[in-house]
């Protein structure tokens, strides 16, 4: 789709998701 997101996980680490599609 192009679109990215960010999950975060309780005390600031975050995970980056960039789906190719």
């Amino acid at each position: 789709t192009g679109s990215s997101y960010k999950i975060i996980f309780g005390t600031g680490t975050s995970l980056t998701i960039e789906p190719s599609e």
